[in-house]
């Protein structure tokens, strides 16, 4: 992070640890609205040359060729097998491009897209200081004008804003030190928002289906299983890509027999990613991608098959084999 950031956070009394924490549900209607300090899961990583976009189309499920300055992607970087190294949320800033993707990725994904550069003029910028990452969420009673309406588009001015796919107003901020100091002065001290917890961020990501993977999931589903596909994170009409060939024969012949689901435990930790899920006859069925607890529940997205599942008798596969229920929206 940011050390003048961080440094900033901390004289504002921030939360700024990333612990778990038992949550409690927020009244949006009482508050102008919240902002969450630090997306610590999140990175950023530039990359810049005259060749970065050619580099990136072959590289990456979404069409990188129809990024513009206002319009941003979620896609994917894939091995040969069609599998999901990463998934990120993709802008065009000034002509490079920003992949924003789970931090403790960050390293492995730069490693392996720089075997792909050769001799293209193509340079990966580890721009995690450069970037300070806001969580936004605006109660529907107090709708500023700075934000973008649509989703997944970008306004660079007054401050670099992008609005997230959600049933509620959230807007991702990726943004310099000093134009994040101002935004967060802005909002708490002029709108009256209030400051929330990292936690509070990654639970929301949860219930509105964003498949962001980790070191445990990395190489683990195609696209599709991440509902990528529904998120406009897949070009089946872009040309080759590493992967193309497994993620667009699913495609075209129907073939994805799983998908992510929201679900939810009683059980008392969050279960790790990966944990797999069992059917009544204790067989894998499934695995979760990310989890957080709320309150006196877990919440979860999991990988599950999109056939007619026995929503009752789902289980954890640990050591307590609690209950996994289907959150249907």
């Amino acid at each position: 992070m940011n050390q003048t950031w961080k440094s900033f956070l901390i004289e504002q009394q921030a939360r700024i640890n990333t612990q778990p924490v038992n949550l409690e549900a927020d009244d949006l209607n009482k508050q102008a609205g919240q902002i969450y300090p630090v997306i610590s899961d999140l990175a950023v990583l530039k990359v810049t040359g005259k060749d970065a976009a050619r580099f990136l189309q072959g590289q990456v499920t979404c069409n990188i060729n129809e990024l513009t300055e206002e319009r941003c992607s979620f896609g994917a970087f894939c091995n040969v097998k069609g599998r999901v190294i990463t998934s990120f949320l993709a802008l065009k800033s000034h002509g490079d491009f920003l992949l924003i993707l789970p931090c403790e990725l960050f390293d492995s994904v730069t490693e392996k897209l720089r075997k792909y550069i050769l001799r293209a003029d193509v340079q990966l910028i580890d721009s995690r200081d450069e970037y300070c990452l806001l969580g936004i969420r605006q109660s529907s009673t107090s709708l500023l004008p700075i934000f973008p309406e649509h989703d997944l588009t970008f306004v660079a001015e007054p401050y670099s804003l992008l609005k997230l796919p959600s049933s509620q107003l959230r807007y991702l901020a990726v943004t310099p030190t000093e134009q994040a100091i101002e935004l967060w002065t802005l909002l708490t001290q002029n709108q009256g928002y209030q400051a929330s917890q990292p936690e509070q961020w990654r639970l929301l990501d949860i219930e509105d289906r964003i498949p962001w993977v980790d070191k445990e999931t990395s190489e683990e589903f195609i696209p599709q299983m991440l509902n990528l596909d529904q998120l406009g994170g897949i070009s089946f009409n872009k040309g080759c890509y590493t992967g193309q060939e497994i993620v667009a024969r699913t495609h075209y012949l129907g073939k994805t027999k799983r998908m992510l689901f929201l679900v939810e435990s009683d059980c008392i930790e969050a279960p790790p990613p990966n944990t797999a899920i069992l059917d009544s006859r204790g067989q894998t069925i499934g695995k979760v991608l990310r989890a957080q607890k709320e309150s006196d529940i877990i919440k979860m997205l999991a990988v599950l098959p999109n056939s007619e599942l026995d929503g009752e008798n789902l289980t954890l596969d640990i050591t307590t084999k609690d209950k996994v229920r289907l959150i249907k929206l």
